[in-house]
């Protein structure tokens, strides 16, 4: 049963890395999914102890806010409008399930260059808050995975696997 539950643990870890561009999957709390199942099923397991799990729950929480900031921030600051953010949402979401993973990054930037355009900006204007709207997808998936991998390797260094 415990090698059972081990495998469980390993697949809600690499699903928490595969979310970072599956929206349909959510991220860090599959990550933190995966540590409580070690914790509170897994009977030979090393406490993880209070520390851990404050500062995981803080980080799962922390990376909720840098799917949407990192995002927005980025759209604002290449002149984009609050619609322009909003455009961006809804092509992270939407557009995946219409042609697939890859809609994770062009969605966004379809959306928003056509948003902006539709606004009376020039191509040349759309285009560069459409590409800060890439810039910032890569820059949130990039802050997550290096967040995400100190949290496990705190996890693995916790219980002893190093």
């Amino acid at each position: 049963m415990e090698v059972l539950l081990w495998i469980v643990v390993a697949v809600l870890f690499l699903l928490a890395f595969a979310g970072l561009f599956i929206p349909a999957l959510p991220d860090a709390p599959l990550l933190l999914a995966g540590f409580a199942v070690y914790s509170f099923f897994i009977p030979a397991a090393a406490p993880l102890g209070v520390s851990f799990w404050v500062t995981v729950i803080i980080l799962t929480l922390l990376l909720f806010l840098v799917d949407y900031l990192s995002t927005s921030i980025a759209v604002k600051k290449y002149g984009g409008s609050v619609w322009s953010v909003i455009a961006a949402i809804v092509g992270i979401i939407v557009f995946p399930f219409i042609i697939g993973p890859v809609g994770i990054i062009v969605g966004p930037f379809v959306l928003v260059l056509l948003l902006e355009f539709i606004l009376k900006k020039s191509w040349g204007e759309a285009f560069k808050v459409a590409f800060g709207t890439f810039v910032g997808f890569v820059g949130g998936v990039f802050i997550k995975f290096l967040v995400m991998t100190g949290m496990l390797i705190w996890f693995f260094v916790r219980i002893g696997i190093s």
